[in-house]
């Protein structure tokens, strides 16, 4: 299993997070859609930054951001989002260089735990039919196929 870590997102981390993102995925694979030119445009880059302050570092954030590092280098994020009822949704993304090779697997296993210290009784995530990667990391999920939705459960407690 590889040497993964979550780190809360800070103002500190945040840099480090986009040069990630910037260097190893696509815009559209970690943040909503910018119009303009593809690519890591400057109104891309200013708009990841204000994406994570909103929602991850805001005085009232709406989810927790957590900074994912493999042997201390940053390879990508995750978040856990209360929806309420004891709920978390969940999302990650991770860089081309981090995928395939059980750093997914190993961000759900310590979303689960986060999100059970935080008192959450399930964990949520959906993605698309065509996700195959997302899909994957549901195999320990209870898993509900809607239309081209996939949408998986855990129970945490």
């Amino acid at each position: 299993m590889p040497d993964i870590a979550l780190h809360p997102l800070t103002e500190d981390t945040l840099p480090a997070l986009l040069a990630a993102a910037v260097a190893d995925a696509d815009p559209l694979e970690v943040m909503p859609p910018v119009a303009g030119q593809p690519g890591w445009t400057a109104e891309r880059r200013a708009a990841f930054l204000s994406f994570h302050r909103a929602r991850g570092l805001a005085a009232e954030p709406i989810e927790l951001t957590f900074v994912v590092l493999e042997l201390n280098a940053v390879v990508g994020a995750a978040r856990l989002r209360p929806t309420g009822a004891g709920e978390f949704e969940t999302g990650i993304w991770l860089g081309r260089g981090a995928r395939g090779r059980g750093v997914g697997r190993a961000v759900v296993a310590l979303l689960r735990a986060e999100a059970s210290r935080a008192g959450a009784r399930r964990m949520v995530a959906t993605t698309t039919a065509e996700n195959a990667a997302a899909r994957g990391l549901m195999d320990s999920a209870s898993v509900r196929v809607d239309g081209t939705d996939v949408h998986g459960t855990w129970r945490l407690h």
